[in-house]
């Protein structure tokens, strides 16, 4: 069903503002990819993410292993694409979507309870 038919059979709540909020799995398989990713080159990092897709194709997988999956191949995505141009090594203490994810979420725990 395309997103289309979704929206018309009522699926699809599209009116929130919000982002969906990642679940605790997906954060720790984020942070397993960015330590793996630690050190390793844009090569190494698509090798890295062809692997993961093999990985999260294994149909065995469903719910929260599925999940996990999916997260760590975007992750291996993202960490790729930011490696393209770059001629060093991955390290999450410079990866601006890191300290932007980092910064944020240290200003949402600030924040308080009624205000949020």
């Amino acid at each position: 069903m395309s997103l289309e038919q979704d929206r018309a059979s009522g699926h699809v709540d599209d009116t929130s503002d919000e982002a969906a909020e990642p679940s605790e799995a997906e954060r720790d398989a984020w942070a397993r990819v960015r330590r793996s990713a630690t050190g390793m080159r844009h090569h190494e990092a698509k090798a890295a993410l062809e692997d993961a897709r093999k990985a999260a194709q294994d149909d065995s997988l469903t719910g929260r292993d599925a999940t996990v999956a999916q997260a760590e191949v975007e992750e291996w995505e993202r960490v790729t694409e930011a490696l393209f141009d770059h001629a060093g090594a991955y390290d999450a203490a410079d990866d601006p979507f890191v300290q932007g994810e980092l910064e944020g979420r240290a200003h949402h725990a600030q924040t308080p309870p009624g205000l949020r």
